[in-house]
């Protein structure tokens, strides 16, 4: 570096301007030159956001097969310990295989009652509904609980008549398990009777 004589100024370096000048832009357009600012959200965001997915998952698993989860909570309730897909096909496979199925005319309360309420082959399918038998009158009919279209309902089967609606005396025998829709085919079924599939009985080893 060249000394300087009395009187003289420094001379500016343009290199050295150019290269300063472009450091500062750097730092800018990195955000080093000012500080970050992190925004925080309150926990009860994340909170309300897993509740809600949880109830989401929740609502679409009992949308899918309602009646097999309301039976499983009661099994459960009375001591049986068993898992399934949550699925009526994988109760029926469960309760027929571990268990005993018994007429449906020697259905008795505690019973598992399964439907086909979609087929309209003559030999049923049992995949698709459930239910269990809370009492039977002195003609054989079956009340059952079930749970359908996001309710628990107390519904009537009469394996002795699968085709009636009702008693000479207006007494339901038979509930509806589904509406009658006009794209049904003809061989269409419709009464608990008509759909009923299978009785399942706990046995206690």
């Amino acid at each position: 570096m060249a000394l300087l004589l009395p009187g003289e100024r420094p001379r500016p370096h343009v290199l050295e301007a150019v290269l300063a000048a472009a450091i500062v832009l750097g730092l800018c357009a990195f955000g080093c030159a000012t500080p970050t600012r992190t925004r925080r959200f309150p926990a009860s965001v994340f909170e309300s956001s897993r509740v809600e997915t949880k109830g989401v998952r929740h609502a679409h698993h009992a949308r899918g097969d309602e009646s097999a989860l309301l039976v499983e909570r009661s099994l459960h309730a009375e001591g049986l310990r068993f898992g399934t897909d949550g699925s009526v096909r994988a109760l029926w496979g469960y309760m027929r295989t571990a268990h005993e199925v018994v007429p449906p005319t020697e259905a008795r309360a505690g019973d598992v009652v399964f439907f086909d309420t979609h087929g309209t082959e003559e030999t049923l399918d049992c995949a698709d509904h459930a239910g269990i038998v809370e009492s039977v009158d002195g003609e054989g009919r079956l009340t059952f609980v079930e749970a359908r279209g996001g309710e628990v309902r107390h519904s009537f089967v009469d394996p002795r008549r699968p085709t009636e609606r009702r008693d000479p005396s207006g007494q339901i025998l038979n509930s509806f398990l589904r509406p009658k829709l006009v794209s049904d085919p003809p061989e269409a079924r419709y009464f608990a009777g008509e759909m009923l599939c299978g009785v399942t009985r706990v046995v206690r080893r």
